[in-house]
């Protein structure tokens, strides 16, 4: 657990899952799988994105020139990843609200469930060097 909380492997691990998530299929109705991406997957996806940029974001802040990324020192607070995540779990559970009444979930979900939990536990988690 020591190492979690040193390292951005948990948040890059969910980032990664709520990416990937999206093009597996979502649920299954009637032997007919949906993929996320058909539907509102792309707001996911790009969530994913801004989740993995979040995390890396020190990495980010040291190819830009000296005094031009202020504005991005703020972003450095792990805290941060509350809004991709929270905002992840809001649209898949919307999304999949009603829709379980008709089909299964399928191995997409699970993906981005996962990816959700591990994105927002690292916001927690985290205590790598910040100033």
């Amino acid at each position: 657990m020591e190492y979690l909380k040193k390292t951005k492997i948990l948040g890059a691990v969910g980032a990664i899952l709520l990416i990937i998530g999206n093009f597996f299929p979502f649920m299954t109705i009637r032997k007919h799988s949906v993929n996320f991406i058909e539907g509102d997957g792309v707001f996911t996806l790009i969530l994913g994105i801004i989740a993995l940029l979040l995390i890396f974001i020190d990495f980010i802040i040291a190819k830009i020139p000296e005094g031009k990324a202020n504005f991005l020192y703020k972003l450095r607070n792990p805290k941060w990843l509350l809004v991709p995540g929270i905002l992840s779990a809001i649209i898949i559970l919307v999304d999949s609200g009603d829709a379980f009444e008709l089909g299964s979930p399928g191995f997409g979900f699970w993906l981005l469930v996962i990816g959700v939990v591990a994105v927002i536990a690292h916001a927690f988690l985290y205590k790598g060097d910040q100033e």
